[in-house]
């Protein structure tokens, strides 16, 4: 008994990898590919030279330079071309880019707009704000 529980959690625990490995996956059917010159000029439009275009686990992988002359690897979607990972030579994730959904903060992206604060004030230059607990 003991050994077919300790099989069945073997069994288990080695696919559980295998799934949390492919969350970067692409999944996207070849017939809906952007072709590899419109990867080149998304690349152009980001500041990047590209080196290489090759395929990896079905997303485009692009291996370049940034605007800077930093070594990167980009994975995009293959269909809409959305930046999914950035790593820069040294193997830090750029966390100016965000994932599928093709939000971006880094080469441009518009920045988000600036609020002012309420004018109830409760804020002041430089001060912190005012509290009062009724």
């Amino acid at each position: 008994m003991k050994a077919t529980v300790l099989i069945a959690a073997l069994v288990l625990s080695s696919l559980v990898p295998g799934v949390v490995m492919a969350d970067d996956d692409c999944s996207v059917p070849m017939a809906n590919w952007q072709p590899r010159e419109a990867v080149e000029q998304m690349a152009k439009t980001h500041g990047w030279i590209v080196r290489r275009i090759k395929i990896d686990d079905g997303c485009y992988e692009i291996k370049g330079e940034d605007g800077t002359g930093r070594a990167i690897e980009v994975k995009v979607d293959p269909g809409s071309l959305a930046v999914i990972r950035v790593k820069h030579e040294h193997g830090e994730d750029d966390k100016d880019y965000k994932d599928r959904r093709g939000e971006q903060s880094g080469p441009g992206a518009v920045p988000a707009p600036t609020v002012a604060p309420p004018p109830n004030g409760l804020f002041g230059k430089g001060t912190a704000p005012k509290v009062q607990i009724q």
